[in-house]
């Protein structure tokens, strides 16, 4: 009898562990449900606005405004596409967007790579109260110095021109930040031996630093060039010039002068978006490895 006892406790043990890893499974495999379902519902919020928008894009004028509203069109066309082109200009608009947005990302980039580099792994003196004197000035709105920046861009002659767009720009405080922080991920002892085999400090930089940062660097450059693609109130500000405009500006000005021509709007706005879909889609998987490598660290 003491022996069927003995032998009986083990399996009473098994059958509540397997109880409880079992309904442990089920509260998993709930979450995981409402997981989904709630990421489902968000990602439908989120995609229905841009499908709606590249659907009326391919619609006449008058489905654009009947009633009910069609999500689909019924006749498609590809007028509204033609006539953005040669209502706003649309060529010139991506010529100078792209120029614009191209310059700046390489200098936001580049000197933000540098700037990472030297806070993150050189040490001398007052480092981190310069850094955290930089990194103060993150918090102020750029409205704030919007008004004297302006003034300063028209005492230097540089208003209405690209330079005005370009070149109070170059720094950003936020890839210094997050350069500064993918520094930690490198290992010092890499560097010190580049050091001993007579390497300079500028070809570390460029051959070892710039190689090893990848995922930062193309996280940040789409996050950049999207930045700078979008960028909206200093081109309004600065650029007088019709011909200077770039996409957002010239889409603004556009939608004033044809307010209730829908489907030419969303056209233009389609047109918008092109680049940068196409910019994240290369470089999707980056981003996830960039910005967990880019994490606190420090």
């Amino acid at each position: 009898m003491a022996n069927q006892d003995f032998v009986g406790i083990p399996s009473q043990v098994d059958t509540r562990a397997l109880n409880r890893g079992a309904t442990d499974f089920q509260r998993l495999r709930r979450g995981l449900l409402i997981n989904y379902l709630v990421l489902g519902a968000g990602a439908i919020l989120m995609i229905v606005p841009f499908i709606w928008m590249i659907s009326t894009s391919f619609k006449p004028q008058a489905e654009t405004v009947s009633f009910p509203p069609r999500l689909f069109p019924i006749n498609p066309t590809i007028s509204n596409y033609i006539d953005v082109f040669d209502r706003a200009n649309m060529g010139r608009l991506y010529w100078n967007t792209t120029f614009i947005s191209v310059i700046k990302t390489v200098f936001n980039i580049y000197t933000s790579a540098l700037l990472g580099y030297i806070f993150g792994k050189f040490v001398f003196r007052g480092r981190d109260i310069i850094f955290y004197i930089l990194l103060s000035t993150w918090i102020i709105p750029f409205e704030v110095y919007l008004i004297p920046l302006y003034l300063m861009t028209v005492q230097v002659g540089w208003a209405d021109t690209y330079t005005a767009l370009i070149v109070p720009e170059i720094f950003t405080i936020y890839a210094m930040f997050m350069f500064r922080q993918f520094m930690y991920t490198i290992p010092t002892e890499l560097i010190d031996a580049a050091r001993i085999d007579g390497a300079g400090e500028w070809y570390i930089f460029h051959r070892i630093i710039i190689p090893l940062s990848r995922a930062a660097l193309f996280t940040l450059i789409a996050f950049y060039f999207m930045w700078n693609w979008n960028d909206f109130l200093w081109p309004l500000v600065v650029i007088s010039s019709h011909d200077k405009y770039v996409i957002t500006v010239g889409l603004a000005t556009f939608v004033g002068e044809f307010w209730n021509q829908y489907g030419v709007i969303m056209a233009g706005a389609s047109l918008a978006i092109i680049p940068i879909l196409a910019l994240f889609i290369a470089v999707q998987r980056f981003i996830i490895e960039g910005v967990v490598l880019t994490g606190l660290k420090g």
